[in-house]
């Protein structure tokens, strides 16, 4: 054998110990490959049909219990947004009205008076002299009158008779007159000064509130002084603007409902007193007057409010969200759930309610109906749902 081949040899017998290594290396796996093949062969393919239905079945869309509406009959109000401040009812600045001392000042601030209380007195020593002092001129002119007139009388009866001159009748009868006179000027000074005198007297004109006090006992007074301040706030007048756009649907006698700053939870109702006819000076504003019955004295002058003018008030209405309408081709509908599956409803649209946003459906909901109250991507005619918790 020569060396060429033995070098054949010795490679044969290396490829054939090569051949053997990755066989015993690698019969693992392909006797796992063949169980699979065989397996693979024997177990049972899946159905066309299953596979079909699952593709077919519809997706079913879940909406949260904020996103439905249960319809049925409501009071719906239309209400325009006020703001404005208290004033009393009443009020009224008490000032003195004859000239003296004030003698006594019978009240202080946030005192309860009732009409006629006496709160202010003025010295009438001086008013009731003078008073005294008319009254007995006026007595003195009427001594003097009926010696006049017995003069007279005499004087008439004289003339009668030609013994009297004509000049002379004619003092007798100016005389008379000239007294009579004077007795009517007294009289009107009398009554002057019991005025006065009643007058030094200042009672409140109306149950109400010490509200200021500008004098005290022992100051002097004039007339016009003012010397007190009285409110009644057992009822309420609150002035509030209101926009010109707005103005057209307000009233006399329409209700109110009003919120005090500092008092947030209690709500006060009134109505509409007065409406102003022309717009307030550089504003596109009305003033608008409202009154509030204030018997337990909870409210006070100057206090701000906030609230609502109730414009319009219907009742057993069928209202629904203006988001849930939607409109096709001059037709408007709802979508409403019915055993799990969304069917569009056409309505009827009626008033619509901007301040709460809602719109009278007149036909084709009824107590009862649930709807979706929003628009939805993905949610039309036909589509099956599920309500969250249910």
């Amino acid at each position: 054998m020569n060396a060429s081949d033995q070098l054949a040899n010795t490679g044969i017998q290396t490829f054939a110990r090569l051949r053997r290594r990755w066989f015993w290396r690698f019969a693992p796996i392909l006797a796992a490959g063949c169980v699979t093949v065989m397996l693979a062969n024997q177990w049972p393919s899946t159905p066309v049909a299953a596979t079909t239905a699952a593709q077919a079945m519809p997706r079913i869309m879940q909406l949260h219990p904020s996103e439905i509406v249960a319809v049925q009959p409501q009071r719906i109000e239309d209400l325009v947004k006020v703001t404005g401040t208290i004033h009393p009812a009443r009020e009224a600045a008490i000032a003195a009205q004859v000239d003296g001392l004030a003698e006594t000042v019978a009240v202080r601030p946030g005192d309860h008076v009732e009409a006629g209380q006496l709160l202010v007195e003025v010295g009438t020593t001086d008013l009731r002299l003078q008073l005294e002092q008319q009254r007995s001129a006026i007595r003195s002119s009427r001594v003097q009158l009926r010696a006049a007139e017995t003069t007279l009388k005499r004087t008439t009866l004289l003339f009668d008779k030609g013994r009297a001159a004509q000049a002379t009748l004619d003092s007798a009868q100016a005389e008379v007159d000239q007294l009579a006179a004077e007795i009517a000027t007294g009289q009107s000074q009398v009554a002057l000064a019991e005025a006065n005198l009643q007058r030094a007297r200042v009672t409140a004109p109306f149950s109400g509130i010490i509200s200021t006090r500008s004098i005290e006992p022992g100051q002097i007074v004039s007339p016009g002084t003012t010397m007190l301040s009285i409110v009644d706030l057992s009822t309420v007048r609150v002035e509030v603007l209101v926009p010109l756009r707005d103005s057209a649907r307000i009233r006399a006698g329409q209700s109110v409902r009003l919120t005090v700053q500092g008092a947030p939870t209690e709500e006060f109702t009134g109505k509409v007193d007065r409406v102003n006819p022309v717009a307030e000076a550089g504003t596109r504003s009305i003033k608008v007057y409202l009154t509030l019955d204030n018997a337990d004295g909870l409210l006070r002058g100057g206090m701000f409010v906030t609230g609502n003018i109730v414009v319009r008030q219907d009742e057993d209405v069928i209202a629904v969200p203006a988001a849930a309408v939607q409109t096709r081709e001059d037709t408007s509908y709802v979508l409403a759930v019915v055993d799990g599956q969304v069917q569009e409803r056409p309505i009827k649209i009626g008033n619509e309610w901007p301040a709460t946003m809602l719109v009278e459906a007149r036909a084709g909901l009824a107590d009862g109906d649930v709807i979706v109250g929003a628009k939805l991507s993905g949610l039309s005619d036909g589509a099956a749902v599920t309500i969250a918790g249910n």
